[in-house]
């Protein structure tokens, strides 16, 4: 499994890793504009010929604190599906049974 990250016309993954509990331990730090509403993180499985979604998250960044360090992270419930009005997201819907831990928050000067 691996994890995407996507932000504006970003893209970021992180590696693949086997195994029911996988752990990445990356960081990743995105540059974006003030008037982006949220971003979407999605869990895949790899496939033989194609990979298939397990589970996807909207974070409104409106509920991202800030931060000088990293914290402990919390535990979010990934979705099966995204709710749009035309292109726009705003947010997911439907559970799954699969759980991600995130540490997100904006970065703040040293």
């Amino acid at each position: 499994t691996y994890v995407v990250l996507k932000v504006q016309n970003l893209k970021s993954t992180t590696i693949d890793r086997k195994g029911s509990q996988p752990c990445w331990e990356q960081d990743f730090m995105f540059e974006i504009s003030a008037d982006e509403k949220g971003f979407i993180i999605e869990l895949r499985k790899k496939g033989l010929l194609w990979d298939s979604i397990l589970g996807i998250l909207w974070i409104p960044l409106a509920n991202v604190e800030h931060a000088t360090d990293e914290g402990p992270g919390d535990w979010w419930t990934l979705h099966s599906e995204v709710v749009k009005t035309g292109s726009e997201i705003h947010g997911t819907k439907t559970p799954t049974s699969h759980e991600i831990l995130l540490d997100v928050y904006f970065a703040l000067p040293f």
